[in-house]
């Protein structure tokens, strides 16, 4: 029987990746902040909500981005672990995996601390799942997510965009499917 032998875990950033990216410069704008937003308001509690109100007024709109669908069954269907990791509030992430029927084996969000472009959360995946780390890789739209995964060890893709950091250049999360790798056995 042929399995997957690359990848088997695999860490999905959400805007810009699944999801249209939101309105950086809009929110650096009204929040008085540069990049990193996060980062910028982390102690000021009310730009935090006005962040989150972005966030969950951005997930009931945006449209999923090409091929999120066929990539995220594809990848369910072979047994490769799927994790949502991003820098949003869990409350945005529901309403867009609820919107679109959307599921992950692991949700990571900001909540839970150690955002990225930590590697805190992907190497305890890893270690939870027993993966080696050459068995994982993450995809993403932003320096952040190559980041998060050069410091946890693992692959990184990134999509539509050039990076000289990323192991893959993807033009859309449909090239996913071109790296998967099998054992070659019938």
């Amino acid at each position: 029987m042929t399995r997957v032998t690359f990848p088997k875990l695999v860490f999905f950033d959400l805007d810009g990746t699944l999801i249209e990216p939101m309105d950086f410069e809009r929110i650096k704008f009204v929040l008085g902040v540069e990049s990193p937003v996060l980062e910028n308001i982390l102690h000021d509690s009310a730009k935090m909500e006005i962040l989150k109100r972005f966030e969950i007024e951005h997930a009931m709109k945006a449209n999923l981005m090409p091929h999120t669908i066929t990539v995220l069954k594809k990848f369910e269907d072979l047994g490769i672990v799927r994790a949502l990791i991003t820098r949003n509030c869990l409350e945005s992430v529901k309403i867009v995996c609820r919107r679109f029927g959307l599921k992950f084996d692991e949700v990571i969000t900001r909540e839970m601390g150690h955002f990225k472009p930590s590697p805190y959360h992907v190497i305890r995946l890893i270690e939870k799942y027993g993966f080696r780390k050459e068995d994982c890789l993450i995809v993403g739209d932003h320096e952040f997510d190559v980041l998060t995964g050069k410091k946890a060890g693992i692959r990184t893709a990134i999509v539509r965009k050039n990076s000289m950091n990323a192991d893959f250049i993807l033009r859309s999360l449909k090239d996913l499917l071109d790296i998967v790798e099998y054992d070659g056995k019938a």
